[in-house]
């Protein structure tokens, strides 16, 4: 079979299709253009997360301040001027301060492990109203004693070394179970103070009952 080819009437020649071709390279038409995160969808994405930052550390601060403020609670560990007056204010007699003190300045659960840490019979403290050490206290009648300034009971040298060590573990533990220790003993002082009871010798201790532990 024979097959004839014609001329295309006005169809572009070479050269002009070269250059159309080259025209739409050089314009850039490529198709559709990939999508892409705008300078304003990042400045929006920036600012969130600012804001987002701004609004924890806030949150931060106030949760810190309310905590502090939970733990520091009532400040100070005065009971009156009396034991009747004590009672009221729903204080009571804590035997390793040898003071009447309120709930948040006690530490009961230690207080409890000092009364058992005693060189008397199953390890209890034995207290005395003589310095000879014959004449037997409870700690009801111990506790009394507030009510008289000049009213003194007597202990062990012993008493006074193992009340300085559960002390310091008072101080520690008060950082933990929102409590504080009574000012006259949360001191440098008082730690120089243990220190020359270790370094020392002695036959007893005595000791008299304080209702206000805010003074010295």
């Amino acid at each position: 079979m024979d097959f004839s080819y014609k001329r295309v009437e006005n169809a572009a020649s070479e050269e002009e299709l070269y250059s159309a071709a080259s025209l739409k390279v050089e314009s850039g038409h490529h198709g559709p253009r990939p999508s892409c995160v705008t300078s304003k969808s990042f400045k929006l994405l920036k600012d969130a997360f600012v804001f987002l930052l701004a609004f924890w550390g806030l949150f931060s601060i106030l949760y810190h301040l309310s905590s502090l403020i939970h733990r520091e609670g009532p400040r100070g560990c005065d009971c009156g001027s009396s034991t009747a007056e004590a009672l009221k204010l729903g204080c009571k007699y804590d035997s390793l301060a040898a003071a009447w003190l309120p709930e948040h300045c006690r530490d009961d659960e230690l207080t409890a492990e000092f009364e058992r840490s005693g060189d008397g019979p199953n390890g209890t403290w034995i207290y005395y109203a003589d310095t000879r050490h014959t004449i037997q206290l409870s700690l009801e009648e111990i506790a009394l004693m507030a009510d008289d300034p000049e009213a003194r009971f007597h202990m062990s040298a012993h008493w006074h070394k193992i009340h300085c060590i559960f002390y310091w573990r008072k101080e520690h533990r008060f950082r933990f179970n929102e409590k504080m220790v009574e000012p006259r003993s949360d001191s440098e002082e008082h730690i120089h103070h243990c220190g020359e009871i270790f370094l020392g010798k002695g036959y007893g201790t005595i000791s008299g009952v304080v209702l206000n532990t805010d003074q010295e």
